[in-house]
């Protein structure tokens, strides 16, 4: 079974935008080039990827098998490049710190101007990382520490040569276009909902979280990014969950209707057991930061 980098990359976007028209816009391909990546992906594993679903596309059982398995490829190949890219190993000033989306936003600034003023002599490179490998991109050394999530509801594994300590607790709440009040039990359940792939940590937890509030929600909007979710969200379509720290990759246009009984989240730092003492000393900048 051979397969290329390329061809995976293309079978995600198509997986995640349901068209290959769609995919080939955001990957800067032909729609042709695509067809191709998928025609030749299709043959080597020897069954179909998707089925047709109107104007769409949707996955196959077998499409549905290998998406998960393929993002990890990517990510794994992703981080390789960043382990020989982004290092400088004669340095133990250096430290590399693994960030994602809200946390960016929220924490980098003010972390990178702490360090500056507490140790100066400690420089911080950030790393963007799918907070779903933030855990294996620690363990690989691909970098230092990293600021990652775990949902109580749907907690962490134990993973050797890793620890983790939760530095900031926060609720999920519902939300709404800006100016819109809180809805109802009733509009809970018949609301479309945008919410992310069930298969990731943050989908299983966001569902569960719906769960707890007493509804099936209908999964109308399936989106991997918070920041188009809330936008999404602003714009009437669906509703969606989020903290207050996500709420910053938001804008004006959303507002945050705290509800009881649907868990949340915790911002957690990841090191080595035995971190080097730069390391230590950002990770507790983060933990500062985020108490």
């Amino acid at each position: 079974m051979t397969w290329t980098l390329g061809q995976l990359r293309t079978f995600v976007a198509v997986a995640e935008l349901g068209s290959m028209t769609r995919a080939a816009d955001h990957l800067g391909y032909s729609v042709g080039a695509v067809s191709q990546h998928i025609s030749a992906l299709r043959r080597a594993v020897d069954s179909d990827l998707f089925r047709r679903r109107g104007r769409g596309l949707v996955l196959a059982e077998a499409g549905r098998t290998l998406l998960p398995r393929a993002r990890n490829i990517l990510a794994a190949q992703q981080q390789a490049e960043m382990a020989m890219l982004g290092r400088d190993f004669r340095s133990e000033a250096i430290v590399t710190l693994g960030v994602f989306g809200s946390a960016s936003t929220t924490a980098l600034p003010k972390v990178v101007r702490a360090l500056a003023e507490r140790h100066p002599h400690i420089e911080v490179r950030a790393r963007e990382i799918n907070v779903e490998t933030m855990s294996a991109a620690v363990i690989d050394g691909v970098i230092d520490l990293g600021i990652g999530i775990n949902y109580p509801a749907a907690p962490l594994p134990p993973m050797r040569g890793l620890r983790w300590d939760a530095v900031a607790e926060e609720d999920f709440g519902i939300v709404v276009p800006a100016g819109t009040s809180r809805p109802s039990d009733d509009d809970l359940a018949e609301a479309d909902w945008i919410l992310p792939p069930a298969e990731e940590l943050f989908g299983r937890a966001m569902r569960l979280a719906t769960s707890a509030l007493g509804i099936n929600a209908k999964e109308t909007h399936i989106v991997t990014d918070t920041a188009v979710a809330l936008a999404l969200a602003g714009t009437g379509l669906g509703l969606t969950l989020a903290t207050p720290i996500m709420m910053s990759l938001g804008g004006p246009d959303v507002d945050l209707h705290p509800v009881a009984g649907a868990g949340g989240r915790e911002i957690i730092v990841l090191t080595s057991p035995g971190p080097s003492d730069p390391v230590r000393a950002v990770a507790e900048v983060v933990t500062d930061i985020f108490a």
